[in-house]
């Protein structure tokens, strides 16, 4: 058995119908500058990492190896906004970390082939390491900032955190040198 038909209501009105004055649905908000930020910070696409090292691929215990990576530079999205406010975001490389095998290292630039800013001097062979290398990566510590421009931005600008990206594992071989004195 069907319930009764409702009384009073119009041909163009039914049970759980609510009208709107003007017909009209209403407008959905405009978006806000952190609702940018947010589309900005999703866009930002920050390098991986490539690991150098001097000597390439293999060195010795007790021999200064360098310690470099590419992909150390600034990155700035393509602004986002309307509505009178335009957002871009800032990532800033602040330090990479090097996971060496043996030990972990900080440099707070991206070093270079000459080793003078960053490098590591290994104490043991890798032979017992899977492989015989060790696995080498660098992270890029990243420090994410944005920026709003326009008369609509509320607020201005502001800081995202940090965000780090790893290299994938490159190996390097640390071999002993053996010497003979013949005594």
């Amino acid at each position: 058995m069907e319930p009764p038909p409702p009384v009073g209501l119009t041909e163009n009105e039914a049970p759980g119908f609510v009208p709107l004055d003007g017909g009209a649905p209403p407008q959905a908000a405009a978006p806000t500058t952190l609702d940018w930020v947010a589309v900005a910070k999703s866009s930002a696409a920050l390098p991986t990492p490539v690991v150098h090292t001097a000597p390439d691929g293999k060195t010795f215990v007790q021999v200064r190896t360098s310690l470099w990576v590419d992909g150390y530079n600034v990155v700035k999205t393509k602004p986002v906004g309307g509505n009178g406010q335009s957002v871009q975001a800032t990532a800033t490389p602040v330090s990479v970390t090097w996971n060496l095998g043996e030990s972990q290292k900080t440099c707070n630039d991206p070093g270079s082939k000459d080793g003078k800013t960053c490098n590591y001097t290994y104490r043991r062979a890798s032979a017992g390491q899977p492989g015989g290398a060790y696995q080498v990566t660098a992270t890029i510590n990243w420090a994410l900032t944005w920026a709003c421009d326009g008369p609509a931005c509320d607020p201005q600008g502001g800081e995202l955190g940090t965000e780090p990206m790893t290299s994938a594992p490159t190996p390097l071989v640390v071999s002993e040198i053996q010497t003979n004195t013949g005594q």
